[in-house]
């Protein structure tokens, strides 16, 4: 009769007094399965659903691939600063005979020749210097018709850049005419060094050299068109004039707006500056240039802030999802233009724990692996005896000092009725238990099924007087 109460209570604790959840076993909610037998997809989730905002903030304003990037626009190289130039110039010293210079341009886009100094070569094409320089000697009366020769020996601003998980970073050279993001990385930059783990790659590109979908070029918004500079750079010279810092302290307290005082005079009390503001005094203030105020205080600056930094409007980032493109799939192969930058991010660096009522307890890495909650399980060995899978828990860093606690039912990811979870660097997972679940371990192990028919009984519940 004992035996038989014993039972009972058993049956009755599993039946009515347990929450388990009905998709783990029965008897055993270590045993995950799923309820029904037919096919299911789910999602893959990259966030916990806690509210708080977990996207990455890496290239937090990148944007996607649009048809304009994927445009080839032909045009003639314009010489920038740090070009260096071969120009070639017939009967400058000696009638008949050619003058060979090499000229690299300078920082402010000119270049120095004989006779004529400074002239203007930012900006122009090599057929629209070889006027300019044409028309420099004639305004001279140097040469009444110069024949010039102008050839780019290094193309200095037709670079882009290639750097982060790349064999070999660095800048290099465009010389392709259709030159696109493959062949940058393939080619110049040696691969990606990571097979798996990099879900896209960021270029950072000038708006200037940005095509709309239509084909034409995108300019910055609030972009002025600059006139033409003119052709001659002439040198000036300031006699005994102030140093560059100074110029730019005399300027600013010229532009400086005038104090006005709001309300009251303002006075000198114990040797600070007062003003006398609805019958009290407080401490003067002053407008700072660049339109910030401080308090003056011995005449120290209190409190001076600096403006908060902007986004540059004259930059775009694009987001190219790397794995498509690996596969073949050429809408994402964007054309590389000058003064590109291509960042392959480095891969995820990282580990994840496992804690509670799992088989391994422990540390594991994820190192560039896409790792989800359910393969984290099953690599710490499944669950104990004690597991009570509705009860697990991931802990999460969304900031350097904020973490988020979030319950999931391990039972439904296991049954494909909720989606599964991208682990993160530093996540912790918890798999909890209940007051129950020490007693049904105890029943479990008391009561062990066999392959036939009956039970085994432990000896465990066997008492003198009962035989």
């Amino acid at each position: 009769m004992r035996v038989g109460a014993v039972a009972a209570i058993a049956l009755l604790a599993v039946v009515g007094c347990s929450n388990m959840d009905p998709r783990a076993g029965f008897l055993d909610p270590t045993e995950l399965q799923r309820v029904d037998g037919y096919p299911r997809a789910v999602n893959v989730l990259t966030n916990l659903d806690t509210g708080y905002e977990e996207t990455d903030l890496r290239y937090a304003t990148a944007t996607d691939v649009r048809p304009g990037d994927l445009i080839y626009r032909g045009k003639d190289y314009v010489i920038g600063p740090n070009d260096m130039l071969q120009i070639s110039i017939i009967g400058l010293f000696i009638p008949d005979v050619e003058t060979q210079l090499i000229r690299r341009v300078s920082d402010t886009g000119t270049i120095s020749l004989p006779s004529i100094g400074q002239i203007k070569a930012e900006g122009n094409t090599d057929g629209q210097l070889e006027q300019a320089i044409a028309l420099a000697y004639r305004d001279a009366q140097i040469l009444q018709k110069a024949n010039v020769t102008v050839i780019v020996a290094e193309q200095r601003n037709r670079t882009y850049s290639v750097t982060g998980s790349v064999g070999a970073p660095g800048q290099y050279g465009i010389f392709d005419r259709d030159f696109r993001l493959l062949n940058a990385i393939n080619e110049s930059a040696r691969g990606v060094t990571s097979p798996t783990g990099i879900e896209y790659i960021y270029i950072i590109r000038r708006a200037s050299e940005d095509i709309s979908d239509d084909g034409a070029t995108s300019a910055p918004t609030g972009a002025t068109t600059q006139p033409t500079p003119d052709v001659l750079a002439p040198r000036t010279e300031v006699p005994n004039a102030l140093p560059k810092f100074l110029q730019t302290a005399a300027q600013g307290a010229a532009n400086a707006p005038a104090q006005v005082p709001s309300e009251g005079p303002t006075i000198r009390l114990e040797g600070q500056p007062m003003q006398i503001q609805s019958g009290q005094m407080v401490p003067a203030t002053q407008t700072m240039p660049g339109g910030t105020s401080s308090t003056v205080n011995g005449g120290n600056h209190v409190g001076f802030e600096f403006n908060d930094l902007k986004e540059p409007s004259d930059k775009r980032v694009i987001r190219v999802p790397w794995e498509p493109l690996k596969r073949g799939e050429l809408k994402y192969n964007v054309v590389i233009r000058p003064g590109d930058m291509i960042i392959v991010p480095e891969v995820v660096v990282g580990e994840y724990y496992m804690g509670g009522h799992v088989q391994r307890t422990g540390v594991y890495s994820l190192t560039a692996r896409d790792i989800t909650l359910r393969q984290a399980v099953i690599s710490a060995g499944m669950l104990d005896q004690l597991a009570v899978p509705e009860r697990t828990e991931i802990v999460r860093k969304v900031s350097r000092t904020k973490m988020v606690y979030s319950r999931v039912n391990l039972a439904k990811v296991f049954a494909g009725e909720e989606p599964d979870i991208l682990l993160k660097p530093d996540d912790q997972v918890t798999v909890g238990s209940n007051a129950i679940a020490p007693f049904l371990a105890a029943i479990r192990a008391g009561f062990r099924a066999t392959y036939g028919f009956g039970f085994l009984y432990d000896r465990n519940f066997w008492e003198a007087n009962n035989q």
